[in-house]
């Protein structure tokens, strides 16, 4: 395509020169072209009606010489008029018809013309017809006139004209004009193009000045020696660069001068930040350290007050006692509150993800806060929504602080009516559930104006000195924070008729707790009262399980032999203590004596406490006991949860159960490759009941999943040449090329404990977290959430608490044993001995061993217990030297990966044994190299050798002395 025509197609984007060009072309060619055109048509209209009149002439000439022929039927004169025509060349054809339209005469002789009807004959007496004829490159014209004798018609002639001659001169005028066009169209484009550029030129100097200015700043003027328009808007344009020029130079100095007081006002807001920052630590250091200072006294106060209300006191000595208590309580929860308080302003409120069942937890605040309300005389309801999951992924223990904080200001801030707490879905997906909770109360209400303070620091509906409830203003202020970090909102709202709705929405996580509802179950229900076994049995259909009921022991019985005959056998029984004939014992001692049926899990449901003992339920085979009315956590516990861990205890006096005979020992893989660890690591596993397997590096645990079958693999993160993110991504792309239908659990185990190091583990393919150091709890509950643990602990909520040993020196140790509690209310005593000992271990001087970590390894083997020790301290010892080289020559090739993976496998290994100063050191250490920078790492790791030293020899001496 010629550039023209393209900038014609886009003239827009067209230069102003092209743009004239275009304009020249366009409106001297469409002059040009319309004259033409004019001309043209004028041409062929002249030469078309001048070429009619003359064979119409001629026509009138021969009628009039061939009158008398025709009237006297003389053909031979009417052929030599006609034969006149023949010094004309472009006549073809020419007749003569007489009045009847037959031919009379023709031209040429030989010619044979057609007759005329009489239609033709009329419309010719009525004036000239014209005919035209023959293909487009010679076309021919018939004439046709009326030869007359006043008034009659005598006769017609016809003359035929070939036009090619004439359309010839039609062509040669038209050329002629043609290439004066185009003659005058060269001309005028060159005279525009002449002009053009003294249009354009000064244009594209300012084109080029502006660019200049924009590029370089450079505001250098445009010259020119015009007086037209072009040359004015120089002129405008050379005053503007000297008005930019002028304010740039202002606005250079105005910006020095702002720079000059930003940067002392920066220093200013800094040093003024600094300050804020260090009496916001110090407060909060100050608080903290100061809560736990009383917090040690008070354990004292309210141990020794406990101990008091169980000896022989009067009546006023009773009074006395017990006030001293409720206040001490009541001072307890306030500095409870100031710490948690500190924490928030600190920035170390975090939140974690585990999965938990969400109605026992409501159960357990409801079995709290009973009694409580009930002294009040208050009704305490909980309306919880049938489609609420069950198990649910999030933080319990902040829910519960939450969840607590509002009922117990509603109880507090009522004094008759009732409390309601509701809990339903607001939105639902496969992944996870949205909870909103509500307390709804009915005592005093928030006024409008307090509610946009209520959630505030230090702040409450009531601040008088004057007011009737006290309190710290940070119950809520704590809650709202909580709320906020597990991704929800807190609100309230005034209730209807009286009181007030505290209500807050909270985001649960269902992906990875799916797996713990099993649909398919099957369930009998032995008991004979009907609505009890009705109430049962929607229960356990809500959990997708299928029931049947039995009123009668025998059709019990028939059902779980014709269960067992059909391929289907029952999972659980659930027999009632209370039978039509016999009792519950008596139907479980019946189902375990047949061998057929004898596989089924049996639960005791009964209504008091000592229906039965230890004995007569293991002897009937009971594997579990509940008292009715039974908890659905506790339900969902036993039945659902427990049918893949082995036989527990869980009665009110416990019973134990020999797990089945052809259930083999779990096998877990340990890919781990720091030698302390993993002598620690299997001593917990083996501790479990699991049997263990051990890879050192990546490449081996990969080798071990495709040779071997485990039921878990405990992957350390940080490993040499494949470390255990790629471990992983090769395991998990083994299983899909196998096909295999279930996922082998991996378990991450890592010294990383940072803000996103749980999520990268779990994007990497592994299944759980857990952070080093650990205990064995922690570790079995990370494996109690994937496989079922061969000794998984479980205890009945009215069972009496496990004794807890306590280091000697602790104040709490010379307290009386807690006694044993009614409820799952959690004792103030035990709560304050707990919070004693963490107000001692703070008070601790720092040592070079923490002897903690060494008593938890020897726990981990009541028999074995010092020789575990003494191998994972030799390990350590030896192994260490090891490492450190390794940190150094790392440090002096600046190979800081190097580095971080060495004082990461150290950091973990150095807590395993309870060197927490050499183990902060190698953290300190790790950081460097996750930053990629050696500074101050070789004074880190002189600071670790030294520390190491002081260590080994801490630990020879414990290996000496045995302890």
């Amino acid at each position: 395509m010629h550039p023209l025509v393209a900038d014609m197609l886009n003239f827009e984007r067209s230069s102003l020169s092209r743009k004239l060009t275009i304009i020249s072309v366009l409106t001297t060619g469409s002059a040009l072209l319309l004259v033409f055109l004019a001309f043209a048509i004028a041409s062929v209209l002249t030469h078309s009606g001048e070429e009619r009149k003359r064979l119409v002439s001629l026509a009138d000439v021969i009628g009039a010489n061939s009158v008398a022929p025709l009237l006297y039927a003389d053909r031979a004169t009417a052929a030599q008029a006609l034969a006149a025509l023949e010094v004309m060349e472009d006549i073809e054809l020419a007749t003569l018809y007489d009045r009847n339209g037959k031919p009379f005469a023709a031209y040429p002789s030989a010619a044979q013309p057609e007759a005329l009807d009489a239609a033709d004959m009329a419309h010719i007496a009525q004036g000239a017809r014209e005919e035209r004829s023959g293909p487009p490159w010679a076309p021919r014209l018939r004439v046709y006139r009326a030869v007359r004798v006043q008034p009659h018609v005598v006769g017609v002639v016809m003359i035929e004209a070939g036009q090619g001659r004439m359309w010839l001169g039609v062509l040669k005028n038209l050329a002629a004009t043609g290439v004066a066009t185009a003659i005058s169209f060269v001309l005028a484009l060159v005279l525009s193009a002449r002009f053009r550029k003294s249009i354009a030129q000064p244009i594209a100097q300012l084109i080029a000045a502006s660019e200049k200015v924009s590029t370089t700043q450079t505001y250098a003027q445009v010259q020119h020696a015009r007086h037209d328009e072009l040359g004015t808007l120089i002129d405008s344009f050379n005053a503007m660069l000297c008005q930019i020029e002028n304010r740039d130079g202002k606005l250079a100095q105005y910006r020095d001068q702002l720079e000059r007081q930003v940067a002392v006002r920066t220093e200013q807001l800094e040093k003024a930040k600094d300050a804020a920052e260090a009496a916001s630590h110090a407060k909060s250091a100050f608080l903290a350290t100061m809560s736990h200072e009383i917090r040690t006294p008070m354990n004292g106060v309210l141990g020794m007050t406990e101990l008091l209300l169980a000896t022989e006191l009067d009546e006023r000595q009773q009074h006395y006692t017990t006030m001293v208590k409720r206040s001490g309580e009541h001072l307890l929860v306030i500095i409870n509150d100031i710490l948690d308080f500190s924490k928030v302003e600190a920035g170390k409120m975090t939140v974690e993800y585990i999965n938990f069942n969400l109605r026992e937890l409501l159960d357990d605040i409801d079995y709290v806060f009973s009694p409580q309300a009930s002294a009040k005389g208050i009704a305490l309801d909980f309306e919880i929504a049938h489609e609420i999951p069950v198990a649910v992924c999030g933080d319990p223990n902040r829910l519960r602080q939450v969840v607590v904080n509002l009922l117990g200001n509603a109880v507090k801030f009522t004094d008759k009516g009732r409390i309601t707490v509701k809990v339903q879905v607001t939105d639902e997906d496969a992944q996870s559930a949205r909870l909103r909770f509500e307390v709804h109360d009915t005592g005093i209400g928030v006024a409008r104006d307090a509610r946009a303070r209520i959630f505030d620091s230090f702040s409450q509906g009531d601040g008088s000195t004057t007011r009737k409830h006290g309190g710290t203003g940070l119950g809520l202020a704590i809650s709202k924070q909580l709320v906020e970090l597990m991704g929800g909102t807190i609100g309230v709202e005034n209730a209807l008729t009286r009181g007030s709705v505290f209500w807050f929405t909270v985001q649960f996580d269902k992906r990875r707790v799916d797996g713990e509802v099993a649909p398919g179950l099957r369930v009998l229900l032995a008991d004979p009262d009907p609505a009890s076994r009705d109430a049962l049995a929607d229960v356990l259909r809500r959990w997708r399980l299928r029931c049947d009921g039995a009123s009668r022991p025998d059709e019990a019985l028939r059902l779980l032999h014709a269960a067992a005959a059909a391929g289907e056998p029952y999972d659980a029984a659930l027999l009632d203590m209370s039978q039509s004939s016999g009792s519950g014992l008596t139907l479980a001692a019946d189902i375990k004596s047949s061998p057929a049926i004898a596989d089924v899990r049996l639960l005791l449901l009964s209504s008091h406490r000592d229906a039965a003992d230890a004995v007569q339920r293991r002897e009937a085979g009971v594997a579990f006991q509940l008292i009715k009315p039974a908890r659905e956590p506790d339900l969902y516990e036993c039945i659902v949860s427990r049918m893949r861990a082995s036989e527990g205890v869980r009665s009110a006096s416990s019973s134990s159960q020999r797990a089945p005979r052809d259930r083999r020992r779990l096998k877990v893989l340990l890919a781990e490759d720091n030698a302390v660890n993993v002598d620690v690591a299997s001593a917990m596993l083996e501790g479990l009941g699991l049997d263990v397997a051990c890879a050192g590096y990546g490449e081996e645990a990969v080798s071990a999943v495709r040779e071997s079958d485990f039921d878990l693999v405990l992957m350390d993160c940080m490993m040499p040449q494949m470390d255990g993110f790629a471990a992983t991504a090769e395991i998990r792309r083994h299983e899909q090329l196998q096909g295999h239908a279930r996922q082998l659990p991996i378990v991450a185990i890592t010294a990383n404990a940072l803000e996103g190091d749980r999520e990268r583990c779990l994007a990497a393919g592994m299944d759980d977290y857990l952070s080093k150091p650990f205990s064995q709890q922690a570790l079995s509950t990370a494996l109690g959430r994937w496989v079922a643990l061969p000794r998984a602990a479980v205890a009945h909520h009215d069972d009496p608490p496990q004794r807890v040993r306590r280091p000697a020196n602790t104040a709490a140790a010379a307290a009386a044993p807690v006694p044993p509690r009614e409820r799952r209310a959690p004792s103030a005593v035990a709560s304050m001995q707990a919070a004693n000992g963490d107000a001692l271990a703070t008070l601790e001087a720092p040592v070079a061993i923490n002897h903690q970590a060494l008593n938890a390894i020897r726990a981990l083997s009541a028999d074995k217990g010092e020789q575990l020790v003494q191998r994972v301290v030799h390990a350590f010892i030896d192994d260490t030297p090891t490492q450190l080289h390794a940190l150094r020559q790392a440090i002096d090739t600046t190979d800081t990966n190097v580095m971080r993976r060495a004082a990461h496998s150290l950091k973990s290994s150095s807590a395993n044994v309870g060197a927490d100063a050499l183990s902060k050191l190698c953290k300190e250490l790790e950081q460097l190299g996750r930053t990629e920078s050696t500074e101050g790492a070789a004074r880190l790791l002189l600071e670790a050798e030294h520390e190491f030293q002081a260590v080994r020899r801490s630990l020879s001496a414990i290996l000496v002395k045995g302890v």
